[in-house]
C-alpha cells in the first residue's frame, strides 16, 4: 500500500500551486493561498492579496517578481523570466520587488491584473515568484540563496472555458509501477481539470474507487492523467492494482462539463 500524501504532493506540484523550488536550506515562509483562479472583463482591473508569514525568529528578506511558466509532460513546471509568446505579464503589477517581513506577523502582499479594453478572450497565466535573500552579514540565516516559491495565477479574461475529451487510455510505468492513464485533450481556450471518482474492479473482482490526478490540461494540449486506485470507503490509501482493471463512471470538468469513462486497462 502507498499513502496518497505523496501522490497529492506530486499532483500539487504538477498543478502549479505554490511550491518550494530547489533550495539548500530551510525555507521559513508560508504562503496563502497557493494558487489563484480569477476572472476579469477586458478593461477591468482585478486586485488580489497573497498572505506571507515568515516563520523564523529574525526578520525575513525577500525578493518578488513575476514569471511566465509552462507545464512539462511529466507535470513539472518551468519558470521563465523572459516574456514568452503571448505573455500577459505586461498587464500585471506587484506592489513591490523587495520586502522585509517581521516574524509572526503576516504580510498582505498585493498584486493586480489589468487586461486592456481590447483584449480578446484569453486565459492569462503567470506566477508570482518569492525568493529568499541571504544577507552576507548573517550566513546562518535559514533561507537559502536560490530558494523560491512560485504561486500560480490564472485569470480568465472574457468568455473562456475548457473543453475536455477522452483521447485514449493506456497503462504506463509511473514511480516504478504500472499505472492506468487517461489521455485527455483540451480543445477549449482555458485550462481544465478532472474531478470526481470512478468505480473499478480488479482481476480478483475487488471493488475499487478510482481517482484522477487533478493535473491541469492546458488549452490546445493533450495530457496524460494518471488514475489512482483506493479501497472502497478508504480514499486516503492507494492500493496496488491487479490487472486487468475495469473502470466506469463519469468525471467532471469545468462548470458543467463531464466525461463518461468506460475502460479496461491491462499492461
Amino acid at each position: 500500500m502507498k499513502s496518497l500524501a505523496a501522490f497529492r504532493i506530486a499532483a500539487a506540484l504538477a498543478m502549479g500551486v505554490a511550491a518550494i523550488l530547489p533550495a539548500h536550506a530551510q525555507f521559513s515562509l508560508a504562503v496563502s493561498p497557493p494558487r489563484f483562479e480569477l476572472s476579469a472583463k477586458p478593461g477591468q482591473r482585478v486586485s488580489e492579496v497573497l498572505e506571507l508569514t515568515h516563520r523564523d525568529e529574525r526578520a525575513g528578506a525577500y525578493k518578488l517578481k513575476t514569471a511566465d511558466w509552462t507545464l512539462r509532460p511529466d507535470g513539472s513546471v518551468d519558470f521563465s523570466d523572459e516574456l514568452l509568446p503571448g505573455s500577459c505579464r505586461p498587464w500585471v503589477a506587484i506592489e513591490r520587488r523587495e520586502l522585509s517581513i517581521t516574524p509572526g506577523r503576516p504580510y498582505r502582499f498585493r498584486f493586480e491584473v489589468a487586461p486592456p479594453a481590447d483584449a480578446p478572450p484569453t486565459e492569462c497565466r503567470f506566477a508570482v515568484m518569492i525568493e529568499g535573500q541571504q544577507p552576507t552579514a548573517a550566513p546562518s540565516m535559514p533561507i537559502a540563496l536560490g530558494a523560491r516559491i512560485g504561486v500560480i495565477v490564472y485569470v480568465a479574461v472574457g468568455e473562456v472555458a475548457p473543453v475536455l475529451e477522452l483521447a485514449g487510455a493506456t497503462v504506463k510505468t509511473v514511480d516504478g509501477r504500472p499505472t492506468p492513464v487517461l489521455k485527455v485533450r483540451n480543445t477549449g481556450n482555458a485550462h481544465g481539470r478532472l474531478a470526481g471518482f470512478l468505480g473499478g474492479k480488479d482481476a480478483d473482482g475487488t471493488a475499487l474507487e478510482i481517482q484522477a490526478a487533478t493535473t491541469p490540461v492546458m488549452a490546445g494540449e493533450t495530457r496524460e492523467i494518471a488514475l489512482v486506485a483506493t479501497k472502497a470507503g478508504d480514499t486516503e490509501t492507494a492500493v496496488a492494482i491487479r490487472y486487468p482493471l475495469v473502470v466506469s463512471g463519469k468525471l467532471e470538468w469545468g462548470r458543467k462539463g463531464s466525461m463518461a469513462i468506460e475502460q479496461r486497462f491491462a499492461p
